[in-house]
């Protein structure tokens, strides 16, 4: 579960090249853990976390706390589009 939610952060911008420069892991690292040939270490985990500090709550629990400023990237979405209701 944790992995899947490390995952979803992973897009266009964020690549394995972006989590290896962001976090110092190696890009094949990344690669291997999305690709589900390595297993999520607890050093992936506070790596992602500290590149991510909002969304420590739902990566490890699938949570959020929004009056606390733990949010997901699907609620930050969410909040964007309604601040621009011309988006989406």
């Amino acid at each position: 579960m944790i992995r899947d939610r490390l995952i979803s952060l992973f897009d266009s911008k964020r690549t394995s090249v972006w989590f290896e420069k962001e976090t110092g892991i190696d890009r094949y690292r990344w690669g291997n853990i999305r690709s589900g040939k390595a297993r999520l270490s607890d050093a992936e985990i506070d790596a992602v976390v500290k590149v991510f500090p909002q969304y420590s709550l739902w990566l490890v629990s699938g949570e959020i706390a929004p009056e606390i400023g733990q949010t997901s990237p699907e609620f930050d979405e969410a909040n964007r589009n309604l601040a621009n209701p011309n988006a989406g």
